[in-house]
């Protein structure tokens, strides 16, 4: 199957690429002026309208003129699609400039060309981490993007995915912590400075004191793109252990569907606004992304169980079934631990949940690929306990990233 990706790297336009971005910004803009007077999002029906009008920017090749209308195309479906959905939108205009194009560019001695027209190009440097991901093996870059600080190329190559699978790797995402593995090995990657960013950053924001709500916001958005940055860079440490470990030993992954959950700690519930400030700044959608992308790359299959296939994953022993207590009221020694009156054992939580995750993944996996076995339940037959049977004591802990 064919896989896609992007990379991106920071860069400076110079003037030539500042000029061509900005027509591309307006060439966009016109279109998208077209589309909304026309009441047309379609690409074929949008390019029949605008193409003639994006006539009048000569020293633009023609080949940026479609790619400008094929990117209002997409703004309109986008807008279009959320006014069905019910979502308050405002006529769209990009105001930042941009320049999209999967034609007549190459990448040539360690740069990308991109073209100005009467066979002139501009030669833009790459860095080492993207030239690396471009020298791996069946990799051609599609299309580029270019904005403002950064340019991104699109990537796609061809891969098998695993096949035969040999079992599942369940994920588990904590605020401070995230489990992955399966009945015969979990490990727990600490995550909990993601907390600690996100409250520093809260604070430092509180702290300013500015008159001119202008400077403010910028501040502000300087302070949570670098809170973003560095939060991501911590995910992507664990999520690359974590497909790469599943790659390794021919698994695929299970996710457990959990949007929503902010809702169970808005204002009002009970909660003070630090712990709602901590679980609304919790980047739980992130990690999957990137697990996700990174596991399509590799080959890796993925799925995402439903609430219903989820529940009550933490409540149940994943040896025998039976519904764990909590510790007493005032027991610090048991934290986040629960208590199994039929295995008479304390189990961590987190491992219970992800061998719970982790089982029921692969029941879906199995059914879906028709691989279950079809058995009639009549009185007499000998039943199967739902649950595998694990062994808890095989809990890792890598290293603090």
């Amino acid at each position: 199957m064919l896989v896609r990706k992007s990379v991106r790297q920071r860069f400076t336009p110079c003037d030539s690429i500042s000029r061509l971005m900005e027509s591309f910004r307006l060439m966009c803009a016109d279109a998208i002026r077209i589309g909304l007077a026309a009441d047309a999002s379609s690409l074929k029906r949008l390019s029949k309208l605008s193409y003639g009008e994006l006539k009048r920017y000569d020293d633009v090749p023609s080949y940026y003129k479609l790619c400008a209308i094929s990117r209002a195309a997409g703004i309109l479906a986008a807008r279009k699609k959320s006014i069905k959905r019910g979502f308050p939108t405002r006529n769209p205009y990009p105001s930042k400039p941009l320049l999209v194009s999967c034609y007549r560019f190459r990448i040539e001695g360690g740069s990308l060309l991109v073209p100005l027209g009467d066979r002139r190009f501009e030669r833009i440097q790459l860095n080492s981490h993207t030239l690396d991901v471009l020298s791996q093996q069946g990799v051609a870059v599609r299309s580029f993007t270019l904005s403002g600080h950064s340019i991104s190329l699109c990537i796609a190559k061809e891969v098998e995915e695993i096949s035969p699978v040999q079992g599942m790797v369940g994920i588990d995402r904590n605020l401070t912590n995230v489990a992955a593995g399966n009945p015969g090995r979990v490990t727990l990657y600490d995550v909990s400075k993601v907390v600690k960013i996100a409250e520093n950053t809260r604070s430092i924001v509180r702290s300013f004191r500015r008159n001119d709500a202008r400077i403010s916001k910028r501040l502000a958005g300087k302070y949570g793109e670098r809170r973003q940055e560095r939060i991501r860079q911590i995910l992507n440490r664990v999520s690359k252990r974590i497909v790469t470990e599943a790659k390794e030993n021919r698994q695929a992954i299970a996710f457990e569907d959990i949007r929503g959950i902010r809702k169970l700690y808005r204002k009002g519930n009970g909660q003070g606004r630090g712990f709602r400030g901590r679980m609304n700044s919790w980047p739980f959608q992130e990690l999957k992304r990137q697990v996700e992308y990174k596991a399509t790359w590799e080959g890796v299959p993925v799925i995402t169980l439903t609430t219903e296939e989820t529940r009550g994953t933490t409540m149940y022993c994943a040896r025998c079934g039976e519904r764990l207590q909590g510790p007493i009221r005032g027991d610090s020694t048991r934290y986040r631990q629960l208590w199994c009156r039929r295995c008479e054992r304390w189990i961590d939580r987190d491992v219970t949940a992800v061998m719970n995750i982790s089982h029921r993944g692969w029941m879906r996996f199995v059914q879906s690929k028709g691989e279950g076995e079809a058995c009639e339940a009549v009185k007499g037959n000998e039943t199967r306990t739902l649950i595998l049977r694990v062994d808890a004591s095989k809990l890792s802990r890598p290293t603090k990233t």
